[in-house]
């Protein structure tokens, strides 16, 4: 009788249930149920209403979710604001940084002070090309051999890179660490064992004697050797009037004009030979030229030197020396002198000469 009844309160309960329900609830029928947590659980899920994911409401409630999360146009104008406050802030922070670091120091320098020259001599020989073209003249071609030795010792170190080496030679001497357990390390060390020689101590200690750094060449001011100078480069340069100079000979590189079905680099080996004699060897990186530059004929030059060119465009060859063959021809040279100077001499020479336009561009070629 009692299990009729709770039958009979199911039933009636789950008619109710789903005779309640409407669109997009969940119908179960008239099923049986023969316990209580059954009934229970079947009564509290028959009541959940689902919704299907497009549904017409789902859509306006997603939309509206967005529409309140997206920024009003005043609060995104206060987010701009405050970025850019910040970067600001920031910025102002790392100049504040920088003035005790290093990178505050003046930069690019030196490559500020060649644009300011070359800007000017960039546009100087734009003109020199269009009065050529307006005139009717062609340029007649000059090639330059700059002929180097490369340096025999290393350069002196400065004083900071001294000192860094020393500090790394003493701290080499301790060598590397291991944990006591791993049995690596050997004996506890000495103080005899931290001592770092001299440069003059490892020489003394050689079973040979070096040789100077500092030549007789130096000491005594002789410039056509190439013993001198060893640490730097050195140049070629002659004494010559083959440029056809007004005042006469002057300090200058190895040139001559190129001849027809001649290559500009054939044309540097043979001022080289024709100026000094073909016993120097020479070794030519590259085939193309390291510089050009312009020469405008001056009106006193001879009718018979500057014919009918409106000047000369005179490209510069680097060549190197090479050790296995002679030096210069004193018997077969056709320049009145010659030297082997470093730039700076070469510089300071052409600027006695020419004046300081002509020096800065043998400074910043060489």
């Amino acid at each position: 009788m009692s299990s009729m009844c709770f039958r009979q309160a199911a039933r009636r309960t789950l008619l109710c249930t789903a005779g309640s329900t409407k669109q997009g609830s969940i119908k179960f029928g008239t099923h049986h149920v023969h316990n209580n947590s059954l009934a229970a659980a079947i009564t509290s899920s028959s009541t959940t209403t689902i919704q299907r994911e497009f549904s017409a409401a789902k859509k306006k409630q997603a939309k509206t979710e967005t529409k309140k999360k997206e920024p009003t146009y005043q609060e995104r104008k206060a987010a701009e604001k405050q970025l850019r406050r910040e970067t600001w802030e920031k910025k102002q922070a790392r100049l504040e940084r920088l003035k005790t670091r290093r990178d505050a120091s003046p930069k690019d320098v030196k490559k500020t002070a060649f644009r300011s020259w070359w800007d000017k001599e960039l546009m100087y020989h734009n003109k020199l090309q269009r009065l050529a073209k307006k005139e009717g003249k062609p340029w007649r071609i000059r090639v330059a051999a700059m002929v180097e030795r490369l340096p025999v010792v290393t350069p002196d170190v400065e004083e900071w890179e001294q000192d860094y080496i020393d500090l790394r030679d003493f701290l080499m001497t301790y060598g590397k660490e291991y944990p006591a357990e791993t049995g690596f390390m050997f004996a506890p060390d000495k103080p005899e064992d931290h001592v770092v020689e001299s440069d003059e101590e490892l020489i003394a200690g050689l079973p040979f004697t070096p040789a100077p750094r500092e030549t007789e060449a130096d000491a005594s001011g002789d410039v056509k050797t190439l013993d001198r100078q060893l640490k730097t480069r050195v140049y070629l340069t002659i004494k010559s009037d083959a440029e056809g100079n007004l005042s006469g000979p002057r300090w200058t590189l190895p040139s001559t004009l190129a001849e027809n079905n001649e290559s500009l680099l054939a044309a540097a080996e043979r001022a080289v030979s024709d100026s000094v004699g073909s016993d120097l060897k020479l070794w030519c990186p590259s085939n193309a030229p390291m510089a050009v530059n312009m020469r405008v004929y001056n009106d006193k030059l001879p009718e018979s030197f500057r014919e009918n060119y409106f000047g000369e465009k005179i490209f510069y060859y680097r060549v190197q020396y090479d050790n296995t063959g002679g030096g210069v021809d004193e018997a077969a040279m056709k320049a009145d002198d010659y030297a082997w100077l470093t730039r700076e001499e070469v510089v300071d020479r052409i600027e006695k000469e020419r004046g300081k336009h002509q020096a800065k561009f043998f400074h910043y070629m060489l």
